[in-house]
């Protein structure tokens, strides 16, 4: 049962004047424990406002705290997004695709919600595949990953979103395209060309190189399969939450690779929709390590699997937690309280944006400040 702790303040209406986004704060507790914070963003995807990602300093590999992300956005609202690599070069875990482009690509397979204007949402795990071409010969060469460090025997796509150089050694042969030409070979750490990219290759895949000379004409073609394609946002998570108005935690736990501390209550990240297509984002304060106030426990996967179904999800997967739980409201900055005791950097956020707009929707947030 939920106790409201909070104002509820809305700060935008659909087309039709009677369905709101709204944020609002809740009391939970679970079986006698201490109850927790509970933050929750309600949209209908039929509002003026829009989720978008958003990387940390428009790059991979950089980290900024989410209202330093949203902030630069001129986002109305904002949570932290994927997991990442915590070591440099703090790179986004799994797959990252904004306005349609794919920005990352990891080896790693775990749940993943799609967001397209046009299509709706899309929960699951993408399929990518991905090759680039020599349109002489017209062999295709198979792509390993996008922005990620390159490993023995792989072929890895650099775009400009990685940074000015591909970081990597002198151990393999690397590609310069510009204008879909070969413009420059190199053994390592090449420049990355701002209206190009960089294929790098290691081991037995240096062979490919062998037949695409400065000069040489090549297409990459890499992209999403079943469906996915559609999609102009989607990021990755986990694990699958709710599927189907099911809580499936206990399976996609196993499926998707998680364990260790991860598995405890802490402080969590969602990311849901309901029957009545309104996207939930979600963040459940937790332990407060640094801070003289009364700790937190926060919640484990299967209990947060439970509130959004509480909350009215059908489908739902987790997003980052722990000390990366953040949720922002413009105006009012962060609103839930870090686990930490200070809002940590991430490297991208989900921010909400007016699709048009305007002086009089800026405005338009309530003047009372949750509570």
């Amino acid at each position: 049962m939920f106790f409201l702790s909070g104002t509820q303040t809305s700060w935008a209406q659909d087309t039709k004047g009677s369905r709101e986004a709204s944020y609002v704060k809740l009391s939970k507790s679970w079986s006698g424990k201490k109850p927790v914070a509970v933050h929750v963003i309600r949209m209908p995807l039929t509002s003026v406002v829009e989720v978008k990602l958003a990387l940390a300093g428009n790059a991979v590999g950089k980290l900024r705290r989410t209202a330093i992300i949203a902030s630069s956005n001129n986002a109305v609202a904002a949570v932290n997004g994927s997991f990442f690599d915590r070591s440099c070069p703090y790179l986004p875990i799994g797959l990252i695709v904004i306005d349609g482009k794919i920005i990352t690509k990891s080896l790693l397979n775990r749940s993943a919600i799609g967001i397209s204007s046009k299509n709706g949402i899309r929960f699951g795990i993408p399929k990518f595949t991905g090759h680039v071409v020599n349109d002489s010969t017209k062999e295709k060469i198979p792509v390993w990953g996008i922005n990620r460090p390159r490993k023995e025997n792989e072929v890895i796509i650099f775009t400009p979103e990685y940074g000015t150089s591909t970081k990597t050694n002198n151990s393999g042969v690397e590609l310069i395209i510009e204008d879909d030409m070969v413009v420059g070979i190199s053994e390592g750490n090449s420049p990355i060309p701002s209206n190009g990219y960089v294929i790098s290759f290691h081991g037995w895949t240096k062979n490919y190189a062998n037949e695409l000379p400065p000069g040489a004409p090549i297409t990459a073609d890499y992209s999403l399969t079943d469906g996915w394609d559609k999609f102009e946002q989607v990021i990755t998570g986990g694990p699958r939450l709710v599927e189907d108005g099911e809580n499936t935690v206990r399976e996609s736990l196993d499926l998707e690779g998680f364990g260790g501390e991860v598995m405890g209550r802490n402080a969590r990240t969602a990311i849901g929709i309901t029957k009545d297509n309104e996207l939930l984002l979600v963040v459940v304060d937790g332990k407060r390590f640094r801070s003289r106030r009364r700790a937190k426990r926060g919640v484990t996967y299967y209990e947060l699997a439970e509130l959004m179904k509480e909350l009215g999800a059908k489908d739902a997967i987790g997003l980052d937690g722990g000390g990366s739980s953040t949720m922002y409201l413009k105006g009012y900055g962060v609103i839930n309280l870090p686990s930490e005791g200070y809002e940590q950097a991430v490297s991208n956020a989900l921010i909400v944006k007016y699709k048009v707009p305007s002086r009089s929707q800026e405005a338009s947030i309530s003047d009372k400040k949750p509570q």
